[in-house]
């Protein structure tokens, strides 16, 4: 096949063009209903109401911007929106640098926040959003001041690119000296991440999926000055061309409408301020993803075309489609899909009308209608014109007294209040955003409901909003940062210079690979903050007790309880964790001594070694004292025995005196023994009891990083009250 010509390819890209213009114009009516209705716009038909109620309720507005919150939290809470994983053992380092950078573009060298907001925004509104990253280059200039400079120095700076601006030659100097001040302007890459407006926005009619990277044509209309073409680096384009590149959806209301609500009657045709300047003339540009070949080998490919109308600016070969758009409702096996505010459209018409109604009947109430009595001639009997006055205290003019009446209106509230609240049921039902999301439902602060039941009932509420979370996670916020990932390692960036938790890096997307697995960090289902907290500090808990269990070294690790403090930091509303906590990653572990357990087992058998061998001991002066007890009674019998019958009766009483006295020194000596064996059982008690405690004292203190108030700490130190004292 013969490789396709310019003509040929420039009639494919119109023909793709007009025919995906052509749909999303007929979307465009539903789009800018959904905007009037949020904005609160009067309906058709309201001009004739003249006296009447006109207004407008904003079920369509509440909705999206009770919505719009949770999502952002979702995404915005940690650092690291979207974490890319390795999927090899040699990429570990590579994976991490490239979640660094990838979320440093994203939500520091663009405003990621700005960027959610808009592309959220436009989709809970108006069905879809749209977003594109691309790389641009940008003109930065470099001023230093240098002081004292000798020429040799300054000629140093030109051949690196300086240019002298102003030189102050110093006096008084040996030799030429100079105060200069020299600038040089860089060009230097970054890449750009914007939400613009959906209706920009063009895909193939018939798309099934909100994920473009397979669609056979993505387009985006931009307006740009031919200024931005010259940036861009498309020096051959006229203010002429670029006047007559006009855009494709000609008949679409959603951009005149957006520029009308901030400028009157403003629209695309009046911008002729600056038709005078070629510089500043203005034209739509297409930036064009189209599967075709080109090439003439048989087989499609993808590849970025910027055209004007008429004319090719650009054609080259790429490998993503670096537009991304979502909606909050999918239709399957569209691209388009559905919006909030297309939930909730006919509740705030009906809800309008109902309310409309109310306002009117009690206007009615308090200020009713008049009967007039004519004559028969159709005369009447009382001053029209004073009826019609209605100031305070004015007068009304009659000829007979019975000539004016009141024709009576009975207030409506009593049966339109009731529909007003199944109303606002239907609208809970269909988009998950309750009163009590938003602190006004009076129920939940009955005596008779628990907190766990007023939780339950938050949570499933919040089912929807999750699922719109995890929608946009992986049809918007992932192809964003895989698209960023890939023109990071294209080949021609430059290596990225930050701080990062603290510390000043410098990353080189060269050295990363292509491609690795990726999860979105978005939280989802597990509860809002306190319950996140509750559950880490449980963890926490769970972490130091299996540190100290035999299983310790098996199941923990120093950077397992830094993954959980670190969460609780951020949970805490800290973004950088190293202000609080050091990472272990990569230093030693301390060698600490042996676990409590087992010094308390040492200790105990130590214990009953010394009094074991206090009870040998005590046995062997107790069998030493018996014996020499024996013997000496033994000596006064032999001695008793030779003495007269008249000393017998004195030789008894010593005998029964000594005895005494032996027995007297013996329950002494056992005394003594209870008292040291009770002094050495008080020690071990008092030592077990501290060590307990202070064990006690530090898990506690771990666990209540989150929470400086933590009740662990308060019991642990009455329990050392309790236990140490005598």
């Amino acid at each position: 096949m013969a490789k396709m010509t310019d003509d040929t390819l420039l009639k494919h890209l119109q023909s793709n063009e007009d025919d995906a213009a052509q749909y999303v114009e007929a979307i465009g009516a539903y789009r800018l209903a959904s905007m009037r209705e949020y904005y609160r716009e009067p309906y058709p038909g309201d001009e004739s109401l003249d006296g009447w109620s006109q207004i407008v309720t904003s079920e369509v507005q509440d909705t999206v911007e009770w919505i719009l919150p949770e999502l952002l939290d979702v995404f915005t809470t940690s650092d690291e929106a979207v974490v890319f994983e390795p999927s090899k053992a040699d990429a570990v380092k590579g994976a991490q640098q490239a979640t660094d950078a990838c979320n440093y573009v994203f939500y520091k060298q663009n405003n990621g926040f700005l960027t959610l907001y808009t592309a959220f925004k436009d989709a809970l509104i108006a069905q879809n959003c749209a977003v594109e990253w691309r790389t641009v280059t940008e003109q930065v200039r470099d001023v230093q001041e240098v002081q004292g400079a000798p020429l040799d120095v300054l000629a140093m700076l030109e051949q690196e690119g300086y240019e002298i601006e102003a030189a102050e030659p110093l006096m008084g100097a040996a030799v030429p000296l100079f105060n200069a001040k020299v600038a040089r302007t860089q060009d230097k890459k970054r890449v750009l991440v914007e939400a613009f407006p959906p209706e920009q926005l063009i895909v193939k009619r018939g798309w099934t999926s909100p994920l473009l990277g397979e669609c056979p044509y993505v387009a985006r209309l931009m307006q740009v000055t031919l200024s931005d073409l010259r940036q861009m680096g498309f020096k051959g384009v006229t203010a002429a061309e670029l006047r007559a590149s006009e855009d494709a959806m000609r008949d679409a209301q959603e951009e005149d409408y957006r520029l009308q609500r901030t400028d009157g009657g403003f629209t695309q045709d009046n911008d002729e301020v600056d038709s005078e300047d070629d510089s500043l003339a203005t034209g739509w540009l297409r930036c064009e993803y189209v599967l075709v070949d080109y090439d003439g080998d048989g087989i499609a490919e993808r590849r970025l075309i910027y055209r004007l109308a008429d004319k090719i600016l650009s054609n080259e070969e790429t490998d993503q489609v670096q537009i991304a758009t979502t909606s909050p409702i999918i239709n399957t096996h569209r691209w388009d899909g559905m919006s909030i505010s297309e939930c909730v459209s006919d509740i705030q018409r009906l809800k309008t009308d109902l309310t409309r109604a109310m306002v009117n009947g009690a206007n009615l109430a308090v200020n009713p209608r008049k009967t007039v009595l004519t004559d028969a001639n159709g005369a009447p009997y009382v001053e029209i014109d004073d009826l019609l006055d209605f100031r305070i205290g004015g007068i009304v003019r009659q000829t007979r007294q019975d000539a004016l009446g009141v024709e009576p209106t009975p207030f409506n509230a009593a049966q339109i209040l009731p529909v007003l609240s199944y109303v606002d049921d239907m609208a809970e039902k269909r988009t998950g955003v309750s009163k009590q999301q938003q602190g006004l439902d009076s129920n939940a602060l009955r005596n008779d409901r628990t907190a766990a039941e007023v939780m339950m009932t938050a949570n499933a509420a919040k089912q929807r909003v999750k699922l719109i979370a995890r929608i946009f996670a992986e049809t918007l916020v992932k192809p964003i940062f895989l698209g960023i990932l890939k023109l990071l390692t294209a080949g021609d960036m430059p290596p990225l210079a930050f701080r990062l938790r603290g510390e000043f890096v410098e990353y080189d997307p060269n050295e990363w690979r292509d491609q690795y697995d990726m999860t979105v960090n978005v939280g989802l289902g597990t509860g809002d903050k306190q319950q996140q907290m509750g559950m880490f500090q449980s963890l926490l808990q769970t972490q130091m007790g299996l540190a100290q269990s035999p299983f310790g070294q098996l199941m923990i690790q120093p950077q397992n309880i830094y993954n959980t403090v670190s969460k609780m930091v951020e949970l805490g509303g800290q973004k950088n964790v190293n202000d609080f906590i050091m990472n272990p990653q990569g230093q030693p572990v301390p060698q600490s001594g042996p676990p409590p357990q087992l010094m308390l087992e040492q200790a105990k058998m130590q214990q009953q070694g010394q009094i074991k061998q206090m009870e040998l001991q005590f046995k062997a002066q107790a069998d030493e004292m018996q014996r020499r007890q024996q013997a000496e009674l033994e000596l006064i019998r032999q001695r008793a025995q030779q003495q007269t019958d008249a000393n017998r009766q004195a030789m008894e009483a010593e005998m029964h005196r000594m005895k005494l006295g032996q027995e007297a020194e013996l329950q002494a000596l056992r005394a003594q023994y209870e008292d040291q064996r009770h002094m050495r059982e008080m020690e071990f008690q008092r030592w077990k009891a501290e060590l307990d405690a202070s064990v006690k004292v530090k898990v506690a203190d771990l666990g209540s990083l989150g929470n400086p108030q933590d009740a662990a700490t308060a019991a642990a130190t009455a329990e050392i009250g309790r236990e140490v004292q005598p």
